[in-house]
């Protein structure tokens, strides 16, 4: 990655993931946030103990949040590696 793209995400100091680190990170897990209060929305008046195409649409919304979150975090932070705790080969542009 150039030295003027800055990433969004950075590695999280304890387990596997990234972490949300400038304001458009932020944004984008509001975003994935409000995707999944959305579909929530659509599917609160489904009729109980019935397979609905509300069910299949929060399935499908939810689906496609994540992948979409995922997409993101893959194109704008570091490679996700397996990290538990602060290490003297941390990289401090990459790594929380």
């Amino acid at each position: 990655m150039s030295n003027s793209t800055k990433y969004w995400f950075k590695r999280r100091r304890y387990g596997y993931g990234w972490v949300p680190v400038t304001w458009q990170g932020w944004l984008t897990v509001a975003g994935f946030i409000g995707a999944l209060l959305g579909a929530a929305y659509i599917v609160k008046d489904a009729p109980d103990d019935e397979i609905t195409r509300e069910v299949g649409l929060f399935f499908l919304i939810v689906a496609v949040a994540i992948f979409g979150l995922l997409g993101i975090c893959k194109a704008k932070a570091p490679k996700a590696k397996w990290r538990w705790g602060k290490q003297e080969t941390d990289n401090p542009d990459e790594d929380w």
